[in-house]
């Protein structure tokens, strides 16, 4: 078939009747697939329900839940967000959740088909299959879910782009039959009388190819409208929200998107099955062709051996079932048989337009790989080692003229260290934002504290081991202490919440690899990566070049592998050493040098400058005072003339109270203790810690205090 510019013209007539029966085919096929997968509403339901195994749904549904809880009475289970976002996913797992949103899916159904008015899709009864499951783990938080608990998981709005297209997709559904007989029968009336008939194939077949292809791209502009109404949830991003929205869209439409795939794959079949009978190719020569190629063939040794090794290596993949490689082979054979089909069909019942092309002429010469991908390739390797031989230089420190703001304040950096107070977290790496942590301290996670303006962090290094399920278990013979000692320091309860969830502590498995975390004493209760953590700190202060930190910690391992940790984040080169016989260094001093980080440990430190016994510079108040007088200031830790003062400013109980900690932690409440301070101990602490900073006023009260000056 010879495709010229002359001879591309077809009759206006069968070229109209082609794209007649494209536009019937599309109407057809969207009417259909309405008909068949969302008009009734116990399909519709199974969608909504294949849309539940998508990772990303079951996360918004989950956060969707706990949003609703703690903002429906009930913001001291704030602590226990993790434990509630993960006794959510697991029941959003099982099959006795299907039916809660089976009835929401049908609630919903109705209104986007028939509604003129949005709605909001709510998971009823969700209460009842959510309370078993954070019952056997955590008691005392399901009693404080709310007797009401229906949260919001969806909306639907009436005059979204892609409501409209379903409505009049569902509108059409009943003339779903006749539009594609209808389609069929303009595609026959086109090619049946075509004096042309394989270039009359081929339009057709280009007209598929492109049917398709714009139908692809009109649902491709549908989910992107679907997706872009949708916004965070709770405290997942915008990204993690539509990311869920998409995975919805597929549940529910993605079969329209295959359909149209297929259609488009169909014309595109017939096109290269008319451009093959033509050619009048020896199909059986290309076959001995290809089984020489594959299996023997006149070629030099070396091609020989990497052929046999590929074979191989493909034989072995398809043998394991590696599913990539077998979708790979089936759309390969699948997709060659329907061309070879077509051709023998196509080339025997149509009028062949021309002879035959001398033999050997449709024959090119192979083309060799361009060197595009090497070059690519270098140049990624390049990056890659110029990115890796950069990794761990320490932000340039700026100089001593060009800081004019330390901490955020022009007034600090001319101020000793022990003239300025900081903003500090209790427990700092205990966040409610991060999975995992099922009674938190806080809210947002340290990178989040340290852009809020936190620059005093409580850490808690603990040895874990992660078992098989990938649960952190505390390593208490490595630590030293025992299960009774835990108790005692820790409380019954949350020992048995830790128990109730992985089993009884101190059996650590025997094959897992001993690691440091970040845990409130207990790693079953939440854990963090201490090398995660200290990679954040990293980041920050490569960010921020005039900003002073302080980390406290009370660790429960060797000192030498904090150390080591340290190191390997690559935080040397900002490790500021403190002398306890000399006055402190100013925090343009610090900033100068570049030494801003300084790291204090509750025990002994270590053999590191840097690594020194918080005994030597600070003294804190009592832990447990604000449960006797919200006012009372006494001392505990360190000696009077310790350069800082630490004030402990939380509720010392478990799980930590939101309402009690934040009516600690008003600007009044907070001054008032201030001044405490100074009249008992004759100074204003250089340092205010707290549990959930970000529902009081701690910084914004240390920022007062800054202002003010030394002695507050």
């Amino acid at each position: 078939m010879r495709l010229t510019a002359s001879a591309a013209v077809t009759a206006p007539r069968s070229l109209a009747l082609v794209v007649l029966g494209v536009l019937l085919a599309l109407a057809g096929l969207t009417a259909l697939y309405v008909k068949r997968e969302l008009a009734d509403p116990d399909a519709f339901a199974d969608r909504a329900v294949t849309a539940l195994r998508s990772e990303q749904v079951r996360g918004v549904i989950a956060e969707q839940v706990a949003v609703e809880m703690l903002e429906r009475g009930a913001p001291d289970l704030v602590a226990s967000r993790p434990l509630l976002l993960a006794a959510v996913e697991a029941v959003l797992e099982t099959d006795e959740f299907e039916p809660v949103l089976r009835r929401s899916a049908v609630t919903a159904h109705e209104v986007l088909l028939r509604g003129d008015s949005d709605v909001v899709v709510e998971l009823e009864a969700a209460r009842a299959v959510l309370l078993p499951a954070v019952r056997s783990a955590a008691p005392e938080v399901a009693r404080r879910i709310p007797e009401d608990l229906s949260p919001t998981i969806a909306q639907v709005r009436a005059t979204d782009a892609a409501t409209t297209a379903v409505r009049v997709a569902d509108d059409a559904s009943d003339a779903a039959l006749p539009l594609l007989l209808a389609a069929l029968l303009a595609f026959a009336l086109a090619i049946a009388p075509a004096p042309d008939r394989p270039r009359a194939l081929a339009v057709t077949g280009g007209g598929l190819l492109a049917g398709g292809a714009a139908g692809l791209v009109a649902m491709a502009a549908l989910r992107a409208q679907a997706i872009s109404e949708a916004g965070r949830v709770g405290v997942l991003s915008e990204d993690d929200a539509r990311a869920a929205a998409g995975a919805t869209w597929d549940a529910l439409a993605g079969g329209l998107e295959s359909w149209l795939l297929i259609m488009a794959v169909c014309g595109l079949a017939m096109v290269a099955g008319v451009l093959l009978g033509e050619a009048r190719v020896d199909r059986a020569a290309a076959l001995r062709h290809a089984a020489e190629i594959v299996a023997g063939g006149r070629l030099p040794r070396l091609a020989r051996v990497l052929r046999g090794l590929a074979l191989a290596a493909l034989g072995a993949l398809i043998l394991l079932g590696t599913e990539p490689v077998l979708a790979a082979a089936v759309i390969v054979l699948g997709g060659a048989l329907v061309v070879l089909g077509l051709a023998e069909a196509l080339s025997t019942v149509a009028r062949p337009s021309r002879p035959a092309r001398r033999a050997g002429g449709s024959r090119g010469r192979p083309r060799r790989i361009a060197v595009a991908a090497g070059v690519a390739s270098v140049a990624v390797a390049v990056a890659a080692t110029l990115a890796l031989r950069d990794r761990g230089r320490p932000a340039a420190p700026p100089p001593m003229g060009e800081i004019v703001a330390c901490n955020g304040l022009p007034e600090l950096c001319d101020r000793r260290l022990d003239d300025v107070v900081l903003a500090g977290t209790h427990n700092s790496m205990s966040a409610a934002d991060r999975a995992g942590w099922l009674f938190a301290n806080q809210v947002r996670p340290i990178p989040r504290q340290l852009d809020d303006g936190i620059r005093l962090l409580m850490l808690d290094p603990h040895y874990g081991v992660i078992d098989s399920r990938g649960r952190v278990r505390t390593d208490l013979q490595a630590e030293g202490t025992t299960r009774n000692r835990v108790a005692r320091r820790l409380g019954a309860e949350a020992v048995g919440v830790a128990e109730r969830l992985v089993g009884r502590l101190g059996l650590v498995p025997s094959e897992g690899e001993r690691r440091i975390f970040l845990c409130h004493t207990l790693c079953e209760l939440g854990a963090e990566r201490m090398s995660s953590t200290l990679n954040e700190i990293r980041g920050f202060l490569e960010r921020n070049r005039s900003e002073v930190l302080v980390v406290l910690l009370e660790s429960s391992v060797d000192p030498a592998e904090v150390e080591r940790a340290f190191d390997d984040a690559d935080l040397e080169p900002y490790l500021a050493t403190l002398r306890r016989a000399a006055p402190l260094p100013t925090l343009r001093e610090m900033i100068a040098s570049g030494r801003r980080l300084v790291v204090l440990d509750e025990r002994d430190g270590g053999d590191a400058p840097w690594y020194q016994p918080a005994a030597l510079f600070v003294q804190d108040t009592r832990i447990g005072s604000l449960l006797d007088s919200p006012t009372d200031c006494q001392p505990n830790r360190g000696t009077p003339d310790s350069p800082l003062l630490v004030m402990n400013h939380w509720i010392d109980r478990f799980p930590p109270p939101l309402t009690e900690n934040r009516a600690i932690s008003t600007r009044g409440a907070l001054l008032e203790r201030v001044r405490s301070c100074r009249r008992s101990l004759g100074r204003v602490p250089t340092a205010i810690a707290g549990d959930f900073y970000d529902r009081g006023a701690i910084i914004a009260t240390v920022g007062e205090l800054n202002t003010r000056g030394p002695g507050g």
